[in-house]
């Protein structure tokens, strides 16, 4: 957990070398953040793992990918959660996942060579 600053300084480097507006910039790190704490606390569960981020552009839209050997999680397969109930109704959990979602164009997933990818793509304008 205590390198997700690290973390943070080069996503927002990385996308303000592509060119991507700050509103842009904040909304990727943030995604990223849930993600990469989302790897640490369920996908190792304390223990030592690696994670990999790469950030490339392709056309008008930088892509973020995220690899991983944690446990295997799909976070498109997770259910939007229901913002109308009543925090007494509600599901603990998933907002991270939604959140992370909404604040990037598109999210996919696959699980290949024993690795989570999870791939974040943003479009430029």
């Amino acid at each position: 957990m205590e390198k997700l600053a690290e973390i943070g300084d080069f996503i927002t480097d990385s996308m303000r070398e592509f060119g991507l507006e700050d509103r842009k910039i904040f909304g990727v790190q943030m995604a990223v953040d849930e993600a990469c704490a989302n790897i640490i606390n369920y996908g190792y569960t304390g223990e030592e793992g690696m994670i990999n981020i790469s950030c490339r552009r392709s056309g008008e839209e930088v892509l973020v990918v995220i690899k991983d050997r944690g446990k295997p999680f799909d976070p498109t397969s997770v259910p939007p959660p229901d913002l109308d109930a009543s925090l007494e109704e509600r599901k603990i959990g998933g907002l991270g996942v939604y959140f992370m979602k909404t604040l990037v164009d598109e999210v996919k997933y696959e699980f290949r060579d024993g690795k989570n990818v999870l791939t974040m793509e943003v479009r430029k304008v």
